[in-house]
C-alpha cells in the first residue's frame, strides 16, 4: 500500500511546516498583510484544502510555482492533515533590516474611512540633507498593512513640478516601493542610489478601505553607504493611451522605451490592475520576465539572475494582455470599457525597471538622444 504509507508519512510540523516557512509565512504571519496566519498547526489546519486549491492552480505563492515534491506534499496532507509528534514554533522567516541614518515618518496619523473610495495620498516627506548621499537599503514599513495596498516612494527636488502643477520628470526618481510580502530594498557593495542635497521624498499610498475606519502612518527607513561605482536609477516603462473593450478575453496594450545610452537591467516590477491577465518584458528582444498568469497581488521586484546589457538605441517592450471578460472572477464591470486609472476598477500598464550606470552619470543620458 504505498499510497497510503505516503499519506500517513506526511505531517504537518515534519514536512508541511518548513514548506510554509520558505515560500508562505513571509506573509502569512500575525501583523503581515496576509489575511491568515500559517505559523502551527492549529492556525493552518481549517485551511488545509484552501491550500492545495492554491498551490495547484498556481495561484500561490506569488511568483511561480511550487517545485513537484514541495507541491505533492502539500497535496497528500491536504488529504489527511496531520499534525505530527513534534510540534514546534515556526523559525519565521528573518526579516531584512535597515540601519536607520535617515527615518522619515507622516507627520500626523491619516484616517482610512471604512468602505469607501479612497484617491491615491500623496505625503511630503522633507529629507533635511545639506549634501548628496547614496543610499545603500531603504525600507518602506507601513503602519498598518492591513489597509495599505501598495505605497511608491519618489524623490523629489528642488526644481521639480511633481505635485506643483507639473508632471513627474527625470529626476523625480522611483526610490523604493513596498507591496505585500516585499520587505528592504538592498543594493549590493558597488551599487547605489542617489538621493540629492535638499530633496524630498513624495510618499504615495494606495489604500484600501475596510469595514471599519482605521488609522496609517508609514514610515521610510535609509541606510547611507559609501560612493559607488555605478549608480542604481529605475526608470518606468509604461502605456497610458488605452481602451479596452467590454467583454474582450486578451486585449493586447504594448508600451516601449529606447535607451539613449548604454545601461544594465537588474530588475523589473510589473504593475497592472484586476484586468490583468499576462505580462511579458523583453530587452533587445530577449526575454527577461514572462508572467503568462499574472496576479494583481504579484507586484514584487523580480531581480535578474543575470544582468541584461542594452546599448544605447535598444529598447525595453511591455507586451500585455487583459481580461475584461466574465471568465475573469476579479474583473469589477465586463460591460465596461477600462481606461488608464489609479483605481483598482481601472487599468494601469506599467513597469519600474531597475538599471545600472556609471555614478557619476546623470540619469538625462538615458533618456537624451545624442547629438554626434
Amino acid at each position: 500500500m504505498p499510497i497510503l504509507a505516503a499519506l500517513l508519512a506526511v505531517t504537518f510540523y515534519s514536512d508541511v511546516l518548513p514548506i510554509l516557512e520558505r515560500r508562505c509565512l513571509a506573509c502569512h504571519q500575525t501583523g503581515e498583510a496576509a489575511p491568515m496566519s500559517l505559523a502551527s498547526f492549529r492556525e493552518t489546519r481549517p485551511f488545509a484544502k484552501a491550500i492545495r486549491d492554491a498551490v495547484t492552480s498556481h495561484s500561490m505563492p506569488p511568483g511561480g510555482a511550487l517545485p513537484a515534491n514541495e507541491l505533492a506534499v502539500l497535496q497528500q496532507w491536504a488529504a489527511r492533515p496531520a499534525e505530527g509528534d513534534s510540534p514546534r514554533s515556526a523559525v519565521l522567516p528573518v526579516k531584512p533590516t535597515v540601519r536607520p541614518d535617515l527615518a522619515l515618518r507622516m507627520a500626523t496619523p491619516f484616517l482610512v474611512p471604512a468602505s469607501q473610495t479612497i484617491d491615491y495620498q500623496h505625503f511630503i516627506l522633507p529629507t533635511g540633507l545639506a549634501q548628496a548621499r547614496w543610499v545603500q537599503a531603504i525600507e518602506i514599513r507601513p503602519g498598518n498593512r492591513r489597509v495599505v495596498h501598495h505605497a511608491v516612494a519618489f524623490v523629489r527636488t528642488a526644481r521639480s513640478e511633481f505635485l506643483r502643477g507639473g508632471r513627474l520628470s527625470v529626476e523625480d526618481e522611483v526610490l523604493a516601493t513596498y507591496l505585500p510580502g516585499e520587505g528592504v530594498l538592498r543594493l549590493p557593495p558597488g551599487q547605489a542610489k542617489l538621493l540629492p542635497a535638499g530633496a524630498e521624498l513624495v510618499l504615495q499610498l494606495h489604500y484600501t478601505a475596510g469595514t471599519q475606519s482605521e488609522t496609517d502612518q508609514t514610515e521610510i527607513l535609509i541606510e547611507f553607504g559609501p560612493t559607488p561605482l555605478e549608480r542604481v536609477y529605475t526608470l518606468s516603462v509604461a502605456q497610458g493611451d488605452f481602451s479596452i473593450p467590454p467583454f474582450a478575453k486578451a486585449h493586447p496594450v504594448t508600451a516601449e522605451f529606447t535607451v539613449q545610452t548604454g545601461v544594465r537591467i537588474l530588475a523589473v516590477t510589473p504593475h497592472m490592475h484586476l484586468r490583468g491577465r499576462s505580462l511579458r518584458v523583453l530587452a533587445a528582444d530577449a526575454l527577461i520576465l514572462d508572467l503568462p498568469r499574472y496576479r494583481f497581488d504579484w507586484q514584487l521586484r523580480q531581480s535578474l539572475r543575470k544582468p541584461i546589457q542594452l546599448a544605447r538605441g535598444e529598447t525595453i517592450r511591455l507586451e500585455a494582455t487583459f481580461d475584461n471578460s466574465r471568465n475573469n472572477p476579479r474583473n469589477p464591470d465586463p460591460s465596461a470599457t477600462v481606461r488608464w486609472g489609479e483605481q483598482s476598477w481601472q487599468e494601469m500598464l506599467v513597469a519600474f525597471i531597475d538599471v545600472a550606470i556609471p555614478a557619476a552619470w546623470p540619469p538625462e543620458e538615458i533618456y537624451r538622444p545624442k547629438r554626434f
